[in-house]
């Protein structure tokens, strides 16, 4: 399996040849346990600010996933997309290799709790009930969109109301289904049938169902639906942006880690201002995605 330049040595994928155990073991190996990441963590020997710990084992370890598109996905054996090019470049900023390693999303925000990896890049949605768990620098704007099948809206349109009735198609776990979860008897409250949630594993499943008529609209993030539906615009139709959801994307970093924080903060904030995340972002057609400026839990900092 190919992975570009210097992060290429870091990668583990899902679809290679280490098992999940494997991969977790490889993990375990290279990131210190919490009790020690917080002894380490005051004390820094590099003019990037990071954790002494990380400047001596010379790499960051980084959790993403590969079934993502434009984000991070495999490309002809390759692990490619927005997130995969900004990791190159927060390794320039930083001065150590990162180690990219590819898990599951349900797995990641209790692995980076747990200590098995520094932080993620896996389009992660900065809200209060995760921030009980770790911290967020957050680094996009984000949001959910509605899509239909061209000229298919019947009604649905980019409130919660609209949705009512009909059959919905979200990825399991993951930001929309807890907006859509968490808001269920709206349509109760205004008299209406409820929606019905179908929940997929990954984009591309939750598209062919969208596609083959099994469910209505998809509601998903604005970070990758736009890209999809500009790929299949003689299927898909972007209905627009769902109301009331404008939480932010972070890199969720372990709680027990302010000084990991603020490295990755400047981390960002250099190549938001030297105009190297505008570029990866323009490459990626997620120009969207491109914030005023980075910020820690939503604005609260730590």
């Amino acid at each position: 399996m190919k992975f570009p330049k210097t992060i290429r040595r870091g990668v583990l994928g899902a679809a290679g040849a280490f098992s999940a155990m494997s991969l977790l073991a490889a993990c375990n190996a290279v990131v210190p346990n919490q009790a020690d990441a917080a002894d380490q963590d005051s004390s820094s020997s590099s003019s990037s600010g990071l954790p002494e710990r990380i400047v001596d084992a010379g790499q960051i370890v980084i959790a993403t996933g590969e079934n993502t598109v434009p984000t991070h996905f495999l490309k002809d054996g390759e692990l490619v997309g927005f997130n995969i090019d900004i990791a190159e470049a927060l390794e320039e900023e930083l001065g150590v290799t990162v180690k990219l390693v590819v898990v599951p999303f349900d797995s990641l925000l209790g692995g980076i709790a747990a200590g098995r990896y520094d932080a993620g890049l896996y389009n992660v949605s900065d809200r209060a009930d995760r921030r009980e768990v770790v911290d967020f620098v957050d680094y996009a704007n984000s949001g959910s969109v509605v899509v239909t099948r061209k000229g298919e809206a019947n009604g649905i349109g980019t409130s919660i109301e609209s949705l009512c009735g009909h059959t919905i198609g979200v990825n399991g776990g993951g930001n929309e289904f807890s907006i859509l979860d968490d808001q269920k008897n709206t349509c109760a409250d205004n008299g209406k049938e409820p929606y019905a949630l179908e929940t997929f594993q990954d984009d591309g499943a939750t598209r062919q169902a969208l596609l083959s008529g099994r469910i209505e609209a998809i509601v998903d993030g604005m970070t990758a639906t736009p890209y999809m539906v500009s790929q299949h615009e003689d299927e898909m139709e972007l209905i627009g942006k769902l109301e009331g959801d404008s939480a932010p994307l972070g890199m969720p970093v372990a709680k027990d880690q302010p000084q990991l924080v603020n490295a990755l903060m400047a981390a960002w904030e250099s190549l938001l201002e030297s105009g190297t995340y505008s570029d990866v972002a323009e490459k990626w057609s997620e120009e969207a995605l491109v914030p005023d400026e980075i910020t820690i839990n939503d604005g609260e900092g730590l």
